[in-house]
């Protein structure tokens, strides 16, 4: 391992028969939120990846769970709940199925909360031979597609290298 004494985050390897010694340096190509991107590997959280092993990658817009729509789900169906069971214990089921409808317009109003404000993530997903990976996920749109330019960037890096000078 060398620094280059030009950039803190460029090392160079390069493995010989007798050991390592200084080669061509590993170029920085993103480093943000635990993405890293060079033009050999790139990794994301704790897993790396192989660029050459990359065969193609993409954005995908996905919507999750509204965390308050689930909450006041859960509340309307505690609220149906208590209905039920208190005019079963009293059996006066005229005066607790006002209750229980409650409970049910309140599931009804979080299940169109979800549908008209769900939270939505970004996730750049990868194919490669063993099938399609959700690489990143984040709720910030600009790093996702950041991301996703320095993998393409990274392809056309290693493009342009002559065979044999890969690390």
């Amino acid at each position: 391992m060398h620094w280059n004494r030009k950039h803190l985050s460029v090392f160079e390897f390069r493995v010989e028969k007798n050991g390592i010694t200084p080669s061509m340096p590993q170029e920085l190509l993103f480093e943000l939120n635990g993405a890293r991107v060079t033009p050999h590997i790139a990794t994301f959280g704790g897993t790396s990846y192989q660029i050459a092993n990359i065969g193609s990658v993409h954005v995908v817009r996905r919507k999750k769970y509204n965390p308050l729509a689930v909450i006041i789900f859960v509340l309307g169906l505690c609220i149906l709940g208590a209905g039920i069971v208190k005019s079963h214990m009293t059996e006066l089921m005229e005066e607790y199925s006002s209750m229980a409808a409650t409970g049910v317009a309140v599931m009804v109003a979080s299940v169109l909360l979800q549908l008209i404000w769900p939270r939505r993530v970004y996730v750049l997903v990868l194919r490669t031979s063993s099938g399609e990976v959700d690489a990143v996920m984040s709720r910030n749109k600009e790093f996702v597609f950041n991301v996703q330019k320095a993998v393409e960037q990274a392809f056309v890096v290693r493009a342009r290298q002559p065979p044999g000078s890969e690390a």
